[in-house]
């Protein structure tokens, strides 16, 4: 849906960095050519399952569910405000009318605009907290990596299959709950308010 895309490069951003940033280390220590030795990691499910992934959710959640509510109240209001405006538009003279019309439809587009607002500042700090968790995540899968002896780890969406003991996936997701139970997710309206901010003072 809205966070497809998202999620999906943040795995994809996730999958370089393993392989890059755990690799690395490994094959700078050496010279000449370096056996890999291999760990593989559910970046999904650590996403699905991790305590400060599902806090960050319902909180997003709870948002989704006021913005919803809002805009069925505003799409009443503005179906009960055309169908008078419609109604009257017999008694009222075309100019009437027509200034009536524009404003109804400014107010329409105004309202339409806050909510397109809401919903990308609330996909950004939903990003920003999620991206924390992954930055997180990525610390601790290299750390259990180097006491395992691994010098790569891919994330198990590029593998076909694999020994069950390359998997790391379980360690990491235990360690990261521990370390970063829950992650404090901004509240939209303060980024927008912040947004706001920045532009005026640039003006």
């Amino acid at each position: 849906m809205k966070n497809a895309i998202f999620v999906t490069t943040i795995r994809t951003i996730g999958a370089l960095a393993l392989m890059v940033v755990l690799a690395a280390p490994a094959l700078a220590q050496q010279t000449g050519a370096t056996r890999p030795v291999i760990g593989v990691l559910n970046t999904q499910l650590i996403e699905r399952d991790s305590l400060a992934a599902k806090g960050v959710r319902l909180e997003r959640d709870k948002f989704l569910t006021r913005y919803q509510t809002q805009n069925r109240d505003l799409e009443n209001q503005f179906r009960e405000e055309d169908q008078r405006l419609t109604q009257q538009r017999n008694v009222m003279s075309p100019d009437v009318f027509q200034q009536q019309a524009e404003e109804f439809q400014q107010r329409l587009a105004v309202a339409q605009q806050e909510s397109r607002i809401k919903q990308q500042n609330l996909q950004a700090v939903y990003q920003q907290a999620i991206a924390q968790i992954n930055q997180e995540m990525l610390v601790i899968a290299s750390q259990v990596a180097q006491e395992r002896g691994i010098n790569m780890v891919l994330p198990a969406s590029l593998i076909l299959f694999a020994d069950p003991s390359m998997d790391i996936t379980r360690p990491v997701l235990e360690i990261l709950n521990e370390r970063l139970p829950a992650v404090a997710m901004q509240s939209p309206e303060a980024a927008m308010g912040e947004g706001e901010g920045g532009e005026s003072a640039a003006e």
